[in-house]
């Protein structure tokens, strides 16, 4: 480390032989550290950071969810029930899984740099919304959407009062996308199950894979 009066600073060839993706990866990590630190404090003096979405390769959202919590960042994926299976007239009860894939809950505060650093963690691509204009997401909202998926109101095999048609729209009482309002892709009218609905974000459709029972018609 160099010094000189109030100037502080290691050598410029300290990381010369380190690749750019590398090194931006590294000061991604950095602040994550950073952010993982201002968010405990704010715990510990009584505030509340609020959520975000990230989004993650689908299939990674509990890798990404560990990966956040050795980092110190407060993460997130509500679970629920898979569908069960059905070999040979025996029942395989189904595995858990998330209740809206490819995204991960993340407690951080609504600094772009912060927001920006989660690239640096394998799997994850984008915060919903962007850094400079995430979409926040409530606390009570959080603990809201868990409970619920911890009582089984999402199972796959739990049955719902309602079916929709291709088309047809609908509104998410729950979750990452609560409020938002949605067009059905898939429809289903077996009473249960996911359906594909798209939802209008930031000038463009995005798809999303949802629990029936997390829709409502309008």
């Amino acid at each position: 480390m160099m010094q000189h009066k109030n100037i502080s600073g290691a050598p410029i060839a300290a990381y010369a032989g380190e690749r750019f993706v590398d090194r931006m990866r590294r000061i991604n990590v950095d602040l994550l550290e950073e952010a993982a630190l201002v968010v405990l404090n704010c715990r510990i003096n009584g505030g509340r950071a609020p959520w975000f979405a990230l989004r993650v390769w689908t299939g990674r959202e509990k890798a990404v969810e560990n990966n956040l919590e050795e980092m110190g960042i407060r993460s997130l994926v509500p679970m629920r029930k898979g569908p069960d299976l059905r070999r040979r007239h025996r029942v395989i009860e189904g595995t858990m899984m998330p209740v809206i894939h490819g995204y991960v809950l993340v407690q951080m505060l609504a600094r772009a740099e912060y927001l920006a650093g989660l690239q640096a963690v394998e799997h994850a691509i984008e915060v919903l919304g962007g850094c400079e204009k995430p979409m926040w997401i409530s606390s009570a909202e959080v603990n809201r959407f868990n409970a619920l998926a911890h009582s089984g109101a999402y199972d796959a095999e739990r049955p719902v009062e309602l079916e929709v048609q291709a088309g047809e729209p609908v509104f998410i009482t729950a979750g990452h996308f609560c409020d938002q309002k949605a067009i059905v892709v898939t429809p289903n009218r077996r009473g249960r199950g996911d359906v594909v609905v798209a939802i209008k974000f930031m000038g463009r459709e995005v798809p999303v894979t949802v629990p029936l029972a997390l829709l409502q018609k309008l």
